[in-house]
Formats: C-alpha cells, sequence, structure tokens
C-alpha cells in the first residue's frame, strides 16, 4: 500500500516507518526535522503549523495515513497555544487528506489520558474526563479527526504507556535504568506509584499494520493496550529483579492512579493480541540499553 506517516522522527513513528518498509510497503513519511530517504521511503521536511501549502501525494493518492505529529514532550511546560497548535496541526492533516486522497484509512493516534483515571477496566465507551491540557488536545483532534469520517475511513487509536528496547532519554525505564547504573540506593521515584497499562511496542506495532486491512466501519476508536493492571513499583522491580539488584525502591507522592485499558474491541476487529510479557518486555530494553 501507499502510506502516509506525519510525525515520523519520534520513537513510534520511527518503529512505524521501519515496520512498513519491512513489510514492502510505500512510504512517505512527513517531519519538521530532515530524515534519510531509504529504498521504499520518500522523506518530506514538512512543517505543519508553517505558511507553506502541504505536499499533494505524487502519482496515485496514500491508501493509509497514520497521523503521529503532535507536541508531546514528557515535562513540557503546557500553555492554551500548544493545545491549539495540536488541534490545528490535526486539522489541517484530516482537512488535507480529505480533499487530496478521498476514502484513505486515516488513523489518528489519541491517548489512554482522554480518560479520567479510575478503578474500572476503561473501555472505548467511557466517559472522556482527563483535565491534562495534552488529553486535551488529544480529544480536541479526536473530534476533527472524526468530523472528517463521511470523506476518510477514519480511525483512532487510543493507545496507553508503550515501552520496550530503544526507548529515549526523559521516560520512565530510561531514567531509571541510569539511576541504577550510577548506583543510586535506595531509589526514591519521582511521581507517583500509579496504576498503568504498559505495552510492548513492538505489539503495537503488531496492532497498527492490522489498520491497513480491518474491516471496520468510519469512526471507530480502539484501545491499544495489554489489558494488564502494572505498578510503576512493579515495573521498577521487574528491572531490579532481572539485573539482580536487591534495591528498595518509594515513591516522592503518596498518591496513586489508575489507568488501565481493555483491548477487547481491538482484538475482536482485527484478531490482534499482546504476544510478549512485561519479563520479556524488560529483558529486551535491558539488552538494548548495554
Amino acid at each position: 500500500m501507499k502510506v502516509l506517516v506525519i510525525g515520523s522522527s519520534g520513537f513510534i513513528g520511527q518503529a512505524l516507518v521501519s515496520r512498513l518498509l519491512a513489510e514492502g510497503h510505500d512510504v512517505e513519511a512527513w517531519d519538521r526535522r530532515e530524515g534519510d530517504a531509504r529504498p521504499g521511503l520518500t522523506m518530506r521536511t514538512v512543517d505543519l503549523l508553517g505558511p507553506a501549502p502541504l505536499p499533494r501525494p505524487e502519482g496515485r493518492p496514500w491508501e493509509a495515513a497514520f497521523h503521529l505529529a503532535a507536541h508531546a514532550v514528557p515535562g513540557i511546560t503546557w500553555t492554551r497555544e500548544l493545545v491549539m497548535q495540536n488541534l490545528a496541526m490535526t486539522a489541517r492533516v484530516f482537512d488535507h487528506l480529505a480533499e487530496h486522497a478521498p476514502g484513505c484509512r486515516a488513523i489518528f493516534t489519541s491517548s489512554a489520558f482522554v480518560y479520567g483515571p479510575t478503578r474500572e477496566l476503561l473501555r472505548e465507551d467511557a466517559a472522556l474526563s482527563s483535565i491534562h491540557p495534552y488529553a486535551l488536545s488529544k480529544q480536541l483532534g479526536e473530534a476533527w479527526a472524526l468530523s472528517r469520517r463521511n470523506d476518510l475511513l477514519v480511525f483512532v487509536v487510543r493507545p496507553f504507556n508503550q515501552i520496550g528496547p530503544g526507548m529515549p532519554p526523559g521516560l520512565l525505564l530510561p531514567d531509571l535504568l541510569t539511576r541504577i547504573r550510577l548506583g543510586e540506593a535506595p531509589i526514591l521515584m519521582r511521581g507517583r506509584n500509579d496504576l498503568r497499562d504498559f505495552l510492548d511496542w513492538r505489539d503495537a506495532m503488531d496492532a497498527y499494520l492490522t489498520l491497513l486491512t480491518v474491516d471496520a466501519p468510519s469512526g471507530r476508536i480502539w484501545n491499544l493496550c495489554s489489558g494488564r493492571a502494572t505498578s510503576v513499583l512493579e515495573l521498577a522491580q521487574e528491572v531490579l529483579d532481572v539485573l539482580r539488584l536487591p534495591v528498595a525502591v518509594s515513591f516522592t507522592d503518596p498518591t496513586h492512579e489508575a489507568l488501565v485499558g481493555d483491548p477487547t474491541r481491538l482484538m475482536g476487529d482485527t484478531g490482534w493480541k499482546p504476544r510478549r510479557s512485561l519479563r520479556n518486555t524488560v529483558e529486551a530494553i535491558l539488552k538494548a540499553s548495554t
């Protein structure tokens, strides 16, 4: 298929481009940063907030598009401007696809954080109640993407916490490994011992590939998750167990929240299911980081 990936320089974007190329697809990738072309890959430097018109498809129209581009840097100070810029990028992309690639499979990557924290297993029909500005920007993006569901085959994916080998600095596990290697003991974790749904990003790539062929109505929404509830402490302890380090872990914030998804709809619609255990993911992360 001819597939467009928008926001290709991020961790997930790079992984998705590589996987699509490995599967033999003709990939066009847009990003603000310049990238290196590879066989089967066309790179374009595109600023979704800039004045230049967006590129039109060369030859036949795109048959599928993944919209990943957004402000999403860990620790960023969120402002109203950033929220509106995320919406503006999404609106511009989906309007452009509707005009130049009508009927295209247009996949919007939202976020599990559009849901509010709850002890319930979250399904796609749960109320959207997050108050975080990043999540609000994703909720607004969902609404705009879905408004184009008559012009495009619009799918919305709500990924939960994706982890795995090659994670960039600034995220939970890379920072934990840095502190372990510096010999910190005991380890005082900054933040809370939240209950989360951790999914190996390699399993996530399997799921994204199924969306190129899934028979589903326009406007379909899916959670992308493992369905496993794992606390941050349990994840940290898994790392320490694999390393055989008897190090105590505590947290600066005694409060905690839960955000765990139900992947039943995605599994039923596509036949996909997560294959990697938490131990397998942790072992792969440690192997890649040596």
